[in-house]
């Protein structure tokens, strides 16, 4: 039997009514409801975290990057200093991975934060990766294992925020999203999420001093992924992956 499955676009399931019987509807955004409208499945899974209106025929635990992003800390471990040198810092210096969003997706524009002149004053030494430039040159598929291999990351990205965090990376998503997956993810302490306009009452300083006093202490102490059964779950859904 054939069968197709579509992550959050819903014309390729439009088109295929009638011609697959096996239509497979995969979104982990919540406020992406207009492709939720206009999708024509048979199947719509969901994470167990799910936080939306629309309702699931299968569910998988855990979130999506932890079925398709490496869970573990080598690469970290064995290039820990190597930015630092090739930059030219001392191997003290803290350095992060940068992606801002530049706006203009069908539901992104109110989530984002201007936080552009407070990270100034910051005492890291960013290393930017433009939303544009990723979307031009295809690096966007790197993104999960580039930002393994700094400190930490700030992000007004919740994808890239979620890849990282669950590899373990100490992370700062700067957002007004509502997700379930950051729901799942709220409880690890490596995870820091500010979601106001506001930024300089003084709360977001103290956020900030902590996820860069958490770069410091994962240094010493290690990354520790945040690990589920997403993987085997869609395993036995769909069968193995072709490598």
């Amino acid at each position: 039997m054939f069968r197709v499955i579509s992550k959050g676009a819903p014309f390729e399931l439009r088109a295929a009514s009638g011609l697959v019987a096996e239509r497979w509807y995969l979104t982990d955004t919540e406020v992406n409801t207009a492709a939720h409208k206009l999708v024509k499945p048979t199947h719509i899974l969901l994470p167990e975290s799910w936080e939306g209106a629309l309702k699931a025929t299968d569910t998988y635990p855990g979130i999506l990057p932890q079925a398709y992003v490496p869970l573990n800390t080598d690469a970290w471990e064995s290039a820990k200093g190597q930015v630092q040198r090739q930059i030219g810092l001392s191997e003290d210096d803290l350095v992060v991975f940068h992606r801002k969003l530049s706006g203009g997706g069908i539901h992104d524009t109110p989530e984002i934060v201007n936080y552009d002149q407070v990270i100034r004053k910051m005492e890291v030494h960013f290393v930017e990766n433009k939303e544009s430039a990723a979307a031009t040159d295809g690096s966007a598929w790197d993104l999960p294992v580039q930002a393994t291999l700094f400190d930490g990351v700030l992000t007004g990205s919740t994808t890239l925020a979620a890849e990282s965090v669950v590899q373990g990376v100490p992370t700062l998503l700067i957002s007004k999203a509502k997700r379930g997956f950051l729901t799942y993810l709220a409880d690890q302490s490596h995870f820091l999420h500010w979601n106001e306009d506001d930024l300089f009452d003084g709360r977001f300083n103290e956020m900030a001093e902590q996820w860069m006093n958490t770069m410091r202490s994962v240094r010493t102490s290690g990354r520790t992924p945040v690990v589920d059964e997403t993987k085997a779950a869609l395993n036995d859904l769909f069968g193995q992956p072709i490598p």
